[in-house]
């Protein structure tokens, strides 16, 4: 069975490969193909020998997913892409290019075990983790579709990151090496509902990168709501380890808080979460809020808030120096925005 390659660190592709390339001039020429051609066949790699050629094609697997479908937004052109995996499985990226930056929203899981009430992807029954080449394999696959080049990275899209906390590592250690894709520390997103001991790995690694917590909810009783399977992290205890995260790695934090009408919406509860922010000595220039107003789901009964509570909310956080924002809905037509990415 062939190996696949975009599983493999540089160290673990040398040795699988000893017995068939000779010099390390060789390993960096197919780095090159592979990460910054972006070549999904050994065919192409026409700086090295037809023979050699042949062996890496017979003992590697350059790719392991294909996409099944690719829709476009209308209102804004964000794409929503469905890759199918080797396994017949199903999950989704999302494009997104605003003022000459190209972000990516890629997954980490194939279904979500946490199950937010609020979003698609909690519909869908968790299936597996996606390995380290899969996650790395969907900006590959979306730069070659769109001929562009990306500038950022969300890990936002189906799945909890902290929940494949090492392929996780495996990734980040790809997308920030300069062998791989170089892209800047601060121009990565892991977001994560809280998994504490997961984000103190990731703050122990000290990559460097941003932190987004998703909170969504200033007591237990309605987060519990919100988050079905909140796997017993306490408010207070993941907005400690934001502050953690924060003093390892000397980076930036982002709150999410997705707004849902009548439910965590009230102006008190903008003015408790400016107290917890306070209390947990998270309120300074490298924190924000991120204000996520609840995206309408088929089959979710939530509503989206009025525009003067989501603005009411956002002007009491900036009373409190609290610096927030409100995040807009990209691909809506599509289904393609916050909390909307499912079957």
């Amino acid at each position: 069975m062939k190996k696949y390659a975009l599983d493999m660190t540089g160290k673990q592709f040398k040795t699988a490969a000893k017995s068939i390339i000779d010099g390390d001039y060789r390993l960096s020429q197919i780095a090159k193909w592979i990460y910054e051609k972006k070549s999904d066949s050994f065919e192409n790699f026409t700086n090295l020998p037809k023979e050699l050629r042949e062996k890496l094609s017979g003992k590697f697997l350059l790719r392991a997913l294909k996409i099944a479908k690719k829709e476009k937004s209308a209102l804004d052109g964000t794409i929503r892409y469905t890759f199918e995996t080797l396994d017949k499985k199903y999950f989704f990226a999302v494009f997104l290019s605003t003022g000459g930056r190209n972000s990516l929203c890629i997954s980490s899981q194939i279904g979500c075990p946490v199950k937010c009430a609020f979003c698609h992807s909690g519909k869908v029954k968790f299936a597996r983790n996606l390995s380290g080449g899969e996650i790395i394999e969907q900006v590959l696959q979306i730069e070659n579709d769109t001929g562009e080049k990306t500038s950022s990275i969300s890990f936002m899209a189906m799945g909890e990151p902290m929940l494949n906390f090492p392929n996780i590592v495996f990734v980040l250690n790809s997308l920030l090496s300069n062998k791989g894709f170089g892209i800047n520390k601060r121009r990565i997103t892991v977001s994560s509902m809280g998994v504490i001991p997961a984000v103190k790995k990731l703050a122990d690694k000290n990559f460097g990168i941003r932190l987004a917590l998703s909170l969504h909810a200033v007591d237990q009783k309605r987060r519990k709501r919100l988050v079905l399977n909140d796997l017993g992290f306490r408010v207070e205890d993941i907005l400690e380890a934001g502050k953690y995260y924060l003093k390892k790695t000397n980076s930036h934090l982002t709150i999410e808080y997705a707004l849902i009408k009548g439910i965590n919406d009230f102006t008190a509860d903008a003015h408790k979460l400016a107290r917890l922010l306070k209390r947990h000595e998270l309120i300074n220039s490298n924190v924000n809020v991120s204000l996520i107003p609840f995206n309408s789901v088929v089959n979710i009964k939530f509503q989206s808030p009025d525009c003067e509570a989501v603005q009411r909310f956002k002007n009491i956080l900036k009373f409190n120096r609290i610096t927030a924002n409100i995040r807009p809905a990209k691909g809506a037509d599509i289904k393609a925005a916050c909390g909307q990415l499912g079957y």
